[in-house]
């Protein structure tokens, strides 16, 4: 429904706009506006800045382990659990942050055999050390916590604990927590830019169930009562990414035979058991997205772990080897693919192994996944298709915020897709604007290889991006990342002559702008002084072939006026 109002404003939009106009070509395309006022970030309130800035007293060490023990009360909607955070001083300190909503109780902390003093503040835990930690030593935290966990309201989008029944009346028990953070359901040091090296997940349900997480299960303890499972995760992974799921699953187990690495991988996926039949040649479509990925992006991240699709009670959610799968075993876009698959799939590569240091960034993961999904329509189907992809991306787009969010808010709203879609179409655009394939696929590759297990900023694609052409695109990335804004190109043509230049954009925009004169290309390049241009006669015709990424073209009987005047 929110796709559907926002085209009729547009199309209403460019009706008006072609009505007004008495001079021009027809060259508007669908995203023919720029909202006037930009869109708000939330409130900053203490527990915000807790949680999203990187204080001395959560800079002051790196996590490189963590060990996760909870229990679940599926009756109850209630947890307990112990967490063990293994980590190393980056410098001298006596006090750190760890993170934990203030609806969950801290029983205990200890370091070293010795019971900690600590102090709370909204989701913030600050503990006091046993004397000073000095520089490069390794030390333990244990805490001892238990509570009601938030429960999702839209899952994955407005997230938490997911607590439902499946069909047959067992508990099917889920989470995802992207926006909300790890702190939501256990003590962690909640940010973006640090992630531990491995990661343990011992999780406890009542008798009967299983319970799935990342990585690769170690082992498993049957008691008539009880159940627990231990989940190792061999590489990093961003907090927000650690997850459980609880049911009455089935395992599929498959594999998958790599032409890039000539490796097999695990694939051993969760299901319930009523779909069983369905999931065995459902997910067969699966290994097409991974060679495709593994060809575009580089090999897969995490051979040691696997990968698995664990029947979630949400539509999905890009869980580091164990992605959420809710989409009914049904497939997308005109039956091509099933749309978690293909997009969370791609998140293996962009989000988890690739990862930004601050959400504000989080373009780097859905931008480059949901660019993902057009390049692999344009390899299955063609350019025309890839294009046609593209345009149903493009009217979604609604510029009330750059696409690089403002830092340290740990902002990410569902309701505003930019991050995607936008996102999704400055690498389109950056790919029509270096007018070679062979360039832009080396440097998306070689972005993501290079970056593998690193948290990072946008800055590090625009230095590749420069690096990789021998030119300066910072221009680019000004506008499209930094600069909320679509460019627009004012035009006229009248007296034999077509005036032209760009709006809304920096001084030093420089986007090259195609037209068709008597069926012949030129190529024009705006700024934003007006220029002229001699057609004799030939009325030009703008290109809309989805090429660039201004949104609309303002026919402007005023230009010649204007350009008469300054010359």
């Amino acid at each position: 429904m929110k796709h559907l109002a926002i085209l009729k404003k547009l199309v209403y939009l460019i009706l008006i706009a072609t009505a007004l106009s008495s001079c021009g070509a027809l060259g508007i395309h669908l995203n023919v506006y720029n909202p006037k006022k930009a869109g708000a970030y939330p409130k900053e309130t203490k527990q915000n800045k807790l949680l999203a800035v990187n204080s001395k007293y959560r800079s002051c060490f790196d996590v490189y382990h963590n060990e996760l023990n909870v229990e679940l009360f599926p009756e109850k909607k209630f947890i307990s659990g112990k967490v063990i955070i293994s980590a190393k001083a980056k410098n001298n300190f006596d006090t750190l942050q760890i993170d934990l909503y203030k609806n969950m109780k801290v029983k205990s902390i200890e370091s070293a055999g010795q019971t900690l003093k600590y102090t709370r503040e909204e989701g913030a835990i600050f503990i006091t050390m046993p004397g000073t930690i000095k520089t490069d030593d390794a030390f333990s935290i244990s805490i001892v916590y238990e509570g009601t966990p938030i429960e999702a309201k839209r899952p994955p989008w407005d997230g938490g604990f997911v607590w439902k029944k499946d069909k047959e009346g067992n508990p099917w028990i889920g989470i995802a927590c992207e926006t909300e953070g790890s702190s939501m359901w256990w003590p962690s040091k909640d940010i973006m830019s640090d992630e531990a090296d491995s990661t343990d997940v011992l999780i406890t349900v009542p008798k009967k169930l299983m319970a799935v997480s990342n990585g690769v299960l170690k082992d498993s303890i049957i008691t008539a009562d009880k159940n627990t499972y231990h989940w190792h995760i061999s590489y990093p992974i961003n907090n927000y990414n650690v997850t459980l799921y609880v049911g009455n699953f089935k395992l599929f187990h498959d594999s998958y035979a790599s032409t890039v690495t000539w490796k097999t991988l695990a694939l051993n996926h969760y299901v319930l058991p009523y779909n069983y039949e369905k999931a065995v040649y459902h997910f067969q479509q699966l290994k097409k997205y991974l060679a495709f990925y593994e060809k575009t992006f580089g090999p897969y991240p995490w051979q040691r772990d696997g990968f698995k699709l664990v029947e979630s009670p949400y539509a999905g959610m890009e869980h580091q080897t164990a992605i959420a799968y809710g989409n009914g075993y049904k497939n997308d876009f005109q039956d091509l693919f099933d749309y978690i698959i293909l997009h969370e799939t791609a998140h293996e590569w962009w989000g988890n192994s690739l990862t930004a240091a601050d959400l504000s960034d989080g373009w780097l993961h859905e931008g480059f996944a949901s660019y993902a999904e057009a390049l692999y329509v344009e390899s299955i189907s063609g350019h025309e298709a890839y294009l046609n992809y593209m345009y149903w991306q493009r009217i979604t787009i609604l510029n009330k915020r750059p696409v690089v969010r403002k830092r340290d808010v740990r902002y990410f709203d569902y309701h505003d897709e930019d991050i995607y879609n936008k996102g999704s179409w400055v690498l389109h655009t950056l790919r029509n604007t270096l007018e070679n394939d062979s360039l832009f696929f080396d440097i998306i590759k070689t972005f993501r290889v290079e970056n593998n297990e690193k948290e990072i900023l946008s800055e590090t694609f625009v230095d590749l991006v420069n690096k990789k052409t021998g030119k300066d695109y910072t221009w680019f990335f000004k506008q499209y990342l930094f600069k909320r804004e679509a460019p627009f190109l004012e035009f006229c043509w009248t007296d034999n002559n077509l005036y032209f230049k760009w709006t809304q954009v920096n001084d030093d925009f420089v986007l090259p702008v195609k037209i068709k004169v008597n069926n012949k290309s030129l190529t024009l390049y705006p700024t934003t002084k007006l220029q002229k241009v001699e057609l004799s006669n030939s009325y030009p015709e703008f290109y809309d072939n989805s090429n660039e990424l201004y949104y609309g073209t303002k026919k402007n009987k005023y230009l010649k006026r204007e350009f008469d005047k300054a010359h």
